[in-house]
């Protein structure tokens, strides 16, 4: 059986990706890697790299069509219909993707934000398309966060606050907080449309999701498929980001802590009716993501928390990053390595089963 790791780029995810090869060998199935570009739909055929488990390394080769693909892409801020895509909306009819991914943000926000279990822990949230619509916003509630509906990471969110002089935009690059102030409407006007002609955006309302020091906190989950087809949680930690700070991401400066260890510093944040909610959470929200939309293999789920102890659901990911779970449980890595092909495993047995 062969599995192929699809990514944007030929660097990204190699280390991540050598790990799986390394560990394919030991349930029989052999790994390729290879970017969308070097699909060719004429051939039916991939360039890529093939993996020598003997060697333990990767071989520049062709290749037939892979009957599983680990789907790795990220498309950036903008969702443009490229050749790219129409590749990758090809190779979904011919062969078999662990994870059909996520739309965006504001079509999972759309259709969760009804489903009576989890309604209450979605943060009000707005599509926004004109310059008014985002200072309408910002007028009814003095303080409100704006994110690219299909971001990621951290990028492209802004803080923006109403003060004396006007309103102060907010936003955390590579850990440095940095602020802008505009006094007039007219150039907030004209800055906001830019950022609209390039990308689409969301509203929401600034939750105070912090800790009583004032430093932006959430709490990521990994999940993964087994064998079984039920969902294991692979590991939780907390994301903490400068004091002040708009966001807690690990791409924008981020430190990532053990739950522990953070309960310790701070022990009002996760009482046991907040673990209640997020096991809650993590009952019902895989599987009605999977009934609305299609096939997932791993979620990370952002949580956040705020002063208050309510708790709300900041982001789904159906390609999430391992990074916090790999500083803080490294342990857990071997299970993360394995799950691809044990979910292959179980998606061939269930497809023949079908007669697919």
């Amino acid at each position: 059986m062969l599995i192929g790791l699809m990514a944007t780029a030929d660097t990204h995810e190699n280390h991540y990706f050598t790990d799986l090869a390394k560990t394919a060998k030991s349930f029989n199935m052999n790994v390729c890697k290879f970017t969308p570009e070097n699909i060719d739909r004429d051939l039916k055929k991939v360039r890529g790299e093939r993996f020598d488990s003997e060697r333990e390394m990767w071989i520049a080769s062709s290749f037939d069509i892979p009957e599983f693909i680990y789907d790795r892409c990220f498309h950036g801020l903008s969702r443009q219909q490229s050749e790219t895509r129409i590749k990758i909306n090809w190779l979904k009819d011919h062969s078999t993707f662990l994870g059909l991914g996520l739309p965006g943000k504001w079509e999972v926000y759309q259709s969760l934000k009804k489903h009576p279990l989890l309604q209450a822990f979605f943060p009000e949230t707005h599509q926004v398309s004109a310059s008014e619509d985002i200072i309408g916003h910002l007028e009814r509630l003095n303080k409100i966060i704006i994110k690219p509906e299909f971001g990621a990471g951290g990028t492209g969110i802004y803080l923006l606050c109403k003060n004396d002089e006007g309103t102060l935009v907010s936003m955390t690059k590579k850990g440095t907080k940095y602020d802008r102030q505009f006094t007039s409407t007219s150039q907030l006007n004209k800055w906001l449309q830019h950022l609209l002609n390039r990308y689409k955006y969301l509203c929401q309302p600034y939750l105070e999701l912090c800790t009583l020091e004032n430093e932006p906190f959430d709490l990521r989950i990994l999940l993964q498929k087994n064998e079984k087809n039920q969902w294991m949680e692979r590991g939780r930690g907390i994301r903490t980001g400068q004091k002040a700070g708009i966001t807690s991401n690990l791409a924008t400066g981020g430190e990532a802590v053990t739950l522990d260890a953070f309960i310790k510093k701070n022990p009002e944040t996760i009482s046991i009716a907040v673990e209640q909610k997020i096991q809650h959470i993590l009952r019902s929200l895989p599987a009605e993501t999977e009934a609305v939309f299609d096939r997932l293999f791993e979620l990370g789920i952002d949580l956040g928390i705020d002063k208050k102890g309510q708790l709300w659901i900041m982001d789904i990911n159906s390609k999430p990053g391992r990074k916090i779970i790999q500083v803080l449980h490294p342990e857990t890595m071997r299970d993360i390595h394995r799950a691809p092909f044990q979910y292959s495993q179980y998606l061939a047995d269930h497809l023949q089963k079908a007669g697919e």
